[in-house]
């Protein structure tokens, strides 16, 4: 009884989680049995799991997997590269600060679909332009969140390091980076979903392969059971990616200088 209440208390969320899906899953079949809903309209999930077996046996459930994954990957990498030295810089250095600072808010209140024309001009139907939205999409936010990691460290301890004469180096590296580094983790996490959403989107509208080219193409022609198979894979994939970078959030929770 008592390895049972502790299995219990360590896996508790996952439990709970699982037991939430399957009564959701449980419900929407019933729904669809009876009749509650139009049936041909939210489709089942004995008709979507149908449909991801075919989707497998046809080949093309890797390939579409792994086109959108390849572009996930792709942009949300180079937003991180660009997108942390760019905030440590502006987070740093005030004159940076300032220069910048109205170009990243604008990005981040503007409505960034709206680029996808230019996109489309500029770098011509296809994976670059897909890439390209995604990163928009997310480099804004891994910014913001490295900024404010670097304005949020305590003056009073950059002042002590100083004060024993530290050097820069020493400061960026067993100070500055890691006090910021629970924000800048947290900032990757909330792009790698906004870096979902850009190659989704992009997907949707010029592509010939990938999860949102499915969900696309079988939507035109109200096949809801694979639009829903679609859904299905776009929201693991997601949630996989996310709850990879809350993993390693959680890892440096708690280093601070």
């Amino acid at each position: 009884m008592r390895n049972s209440r502790s299995f219990y208390t360590r896996y508790e969320a996952f439990i709970l989680g699982s037991l939430g899906m399957i009564g959701i899953l449980v419900l929407w079949q019933c729904a669809s049995w009876f009749e509650w809903v139009n049936p041909v309209l939210m489709s089942r999930p004995t008709q979507v799991a149908l449909a991801l077996v075919n989707w497998a046996e046809s080949g093309d459930l890797l390939r579409d997997v792994w086109t959108t994954l390849w572009s996930l990957t792709f942009a949300f990498v180079a937003s991180a590269l660009i997108g942390i030295p760019l905030g440590v810089a502006m987070g740093w250095n005030r004159t940076t600060e300032y220069a910048l600072d109205p170009f990243i808010w604008g990005l981040y209140s503007a409505p960034l679909i709206a680029f996808w024309p230019l996109f489309i001009i500029w770098f011509g139907i296809g994976k670059s332009s897909i890439i390209a939205l995604a990163f928009v999409f997310s480099v804004v936010q891994i910014v913001i969140n490295t900024v404010e990691g670097i304005k949020g460290l305590s003056p009073l301890l950059n002042l002590c390091a100083r004060s024993f004469r530290a050097r820069p180096i020493d400061l960026f590296f067993k100070f500055m980076l890691p006090g910021a580094l629970p924000m800048i983790i947290a900032g990757l996490r909330l792009a790698v979903g906004r870096a979902l959403i850009g190659v989704l989107v992009g997907e949707l509208f010029c592509a010939n392969a990938g999860l949102g080219y499915h969900i696309s193409f079988y939507g035109a022609r109200l096949f809801f059971g694979d639009v829903f198979a679609g859904l299905f894979l776009l929201v693991a994939l997601g949630v996989s990616a996310t709850q990879g970078i809350r993993a390693i959030e959680t890892r440096f929770a708690h280093w601070k200088p």
